[in-house]
């Protein structure tokens, strides 16, 4: 089977077969989440559409707005506690936000890989199979080509600290991406702390990641660093040569977004037809690369695996943060916490 035709339909497998029959007693799949997570009703659209081509069944899906990936996770986990429904089917997030609920079983395990074996591999599936890897982020410092071109000659992070850009550029609140600095062996804990003080004093203000419209219009130069690093490559600014993302060497970082199903998930099954659909071919491009900006890398022709191959040839080395990493560096939450209170204290 080829990509595109897996698009269009699936190899039913048996157990396939009984997730499709399950989904379609379901009949619904409700999804929650920010307008920045996989194209939000616009993404909920395709994938009902995408579901009925590939699997033969016609879902009503839902997408409602909701908190940030920490935020939203708690919320599933109270609602857990409370004897609750989930308030989404799926739960998307990173290893920061998912690893801390693996062992409080907040997420279902699923067998991603017997349900699509052509296209899902063991290395994609984490957590005691309960989060499926669905896209790569490449984080750097997302900048408006016109008001800051001065983004692509920052060769270090240190670079930011120069006095001739004070001001330019602004940071997230939660300081994202610097916690492969905590665990670097050549930062460490004291002297990432040091940077960041020195980075209170010299940035501009604080910034969402979802906030890449006010650097569009040039409001605000750059965003050191953003969440994903693919703005640029979403449909709304792909090609306008108005953003782009320059990746810092020494905090060059290959971070995965996962898919979960919720162990308290009221569509279960429609939930994993969902991951599936997003994890095929069709999926990838539709929605995960057109509405959120990236893809899989280690998908065949996927557009992050030739942005880290570009990297990787100029002698980056990027760390991945996956679970297992967060895992191993168990006291990197608590310092990064403590990071995010210095530059709220602006």
């Amino acid at each position: 089977m080829t990509a595109g035709a897996q698009a269009q339909t699936a190899d039913v497998t048996p157990d396939l077969a009984k997730v499709i029959a399950a989904a379609k007693q379901e009949g619904k799949l409700l999804l929650r989440s920010t307008t920045s997570v996989n194209g939000a009703a616009e993404g909920a659209r395709l994938a009902q559409d995408g579901i009925k081509r590939m699997f033969g069944v016609d879902l009503a899906v839902e997408w409602v707005p909701g908190p940030a990936f920490a935020p939203l996770a708690a919320a599933l986990y109270q609602e857990k506690q409370a004897g609750q429904p989930a308030s989404g089917d799926v739960y998307v997030g990173t290893a920061i936000q998912i690893t801390p609920y693996l062992e409080r079983g907040l997420f279902q395990a699923v067998d991603w890989v017997k349900l699509m074996p052509a296209r899902i591999k063991p290395d994609y599936v984490e957590g005691g199979s309960r989060a499926l890897r669905f896209m790569t982020f490449l984080p750097g410092i997302n900048y408006n080509v016109k008001v800051a071109p001065w983004v692509p000659r920052v060769a270090s992070v240190a670079d930011l600290l120069k006095p001739d850009l004070k001001d330019k550029f602004v940071t997230t609140p939660f300081l994202a991406g610097f916690d492969v600095l905590l665990a670097s062996p050549q930062w460490g804990v004291q002297k990432t702390e040091d940077l960041v003080h020195k980075l209170s004093g010299q940035i501009g203000g604080l910034l969402g990641c979802e906030g890449e419209d006010r650097i569009a219009s040039g409001e605000i130069g750059a965003l050191a660093i953003d969440c994903t690093g693919g703005s640029q490559n979403r449909l709304r600014y792909r090609g306008a040569g108005i953003l782009a993302t320059h990746i810092i060497p020494d905090m060059a970082q290959r971070r995965y977004a996962y898919m979960t199903v919720p162990a308290h998930a009221p569509h279960p099954n429609a939930a994993i037809l969902y991951t599936l659909y997003i994890s095929s071919a069709e999926g990838q491009d539709k929605v995960v690369w057109d509405q959120y900006g990236w893809d899989l890398d280690v998908y065949p022709g996927s557009h992050a695996g030739k942005k880290v191959a570009e990297q990787t040839g100029k002698g980056v080395t990027f760390t991945d943060v996956t679970i297992d990493w967060w895992k191993t560096n168990q006291g990197v939450e608590k310092a990064h916490l403590e990071l995010t209170k210095i530059i709220r204290q602006r």
